[in-house]
């Protein structure tokens, strides 16, 4: 068996030789992409984890300088400001316990006030009221006025035996009953209308039954558009008051139907000098 020995030379030209015949081919250039890749991201991963590290180096080197003894110089100063601001706060509360004592003084003063004025207000009253009565002071010149709205009447009447020159006209009319229908009513309104003359004015809605109007017959009149939901039901108002405000009794009278209850109607007009109510109710078959 004969052994193949080959010079250095002659490999070294082989070699040279099929390098200078090699020719780059498409998988090439995507081993060197794929390297350049690799190498980016992990610098990418060092950029990453140097920045979330560098909280967790902060918190370290502060927790270790806590940690270092403070020294009795800094230790002192750090117990002066402390007993400092002790100081401050101690302060402020006796403050504003001086001043919630003030407010409590102040409120206690606002309710005697108070008190004393409410106290001399009934003695005056009280003072006026043996006074009128000395002068037996009622109503008088009575007179009964037309309706004012549903089932209330108006009543006028001039204070009789009321001094020229008494000061509290006013007051006394306010503090007069008038007996009206079996009941004592104080008035509504009093209008001083000079020296020794002052008039009461009262709005009774008891026992008037001539202000009591109703709603006679009714009409339905139909959906009041295709669609809308609602129907239109319609009443005439009958024995309205004489001299009454046809529009108000409208408005007031109240009525009942198809088991609804209303204090007074939605819409009022007159036709032929007869007045009528309409209201507009939900039906689901319009």
């Amino acid at each position: 068996m004969g052994l193949n020995y080959q010079s250095t030379g002659e490999r070294f030209g082989r070699e040279f030789e099929s390098e200078a015949n090699y020719i780059p081919v498409e998988t090439d250039t995507l081993k060197r992409l794929a390297i350049t890749r690799r190498l980016t991201i992990r610098s990418w991963i060092l950029v990453a984890a140097f920045i979330l590290g560098l909280p967790i180096l902060f918190q370290t080197s502060a927790h270790l300088r806590n940690q270092c003894p403070l020294s009795p110089e800094a230790r002192d100063r750090m117990r002066g400001e402390w007993q400092k601001e002790v100081l401050v706060q101690e302060n402020l509360r006796h403050e504003w316990q001086r001043e919630e004592e003030e407010r409590r003084h102040k409120r206690k003063e606002w309710q005697r006030e108070v008190e004393e004025r409410e106290h001399l207000e009934r003695e005056r009253r009280d003072q006026e009221k043996r006074e009128r009565q000395k002068m037996d002071m009622f109503w008088d010149q009575v007179k009964v006025h037309h309706c004012t709205t549903y089932g209330t009447r108006e009543y006028t009447a001039y204070l009789a035996n009321l001094p020229f020159d008494y000061p509290q006209r006013v007051e006394a009319c306010k503090e007069t009953q008038l007996e009206i229908h079996g009941k004592s009513y104080f008035p509504t309104h009093c209008e001083d209308q000079g020296p020794g003359a002052v008039m009461g004015r009262w709005e009774i809605n008891h026992n008037e039954p001539d202000c009591v109007p109703f709603w006679s017959w009714f009409k339905n009149k139909g959906c009041t558009s295709e669609g809308s939901g609602k129907r239109r039901f319609e009443h005439y108002l009958e024995y309205l008051p004489n001299g009454g405000d046809w529009r108000e009794f409208c408005a007031t009278t109240p009525v009942s139907f198809h088991g609804m209850h209303f204090p007074g109607a939605e819409t009022c007009f007159q036709y032929n000098h007869g007045t009528y109510g309409q209201w507009e109710v939900e039906d689901s078959s319009c």
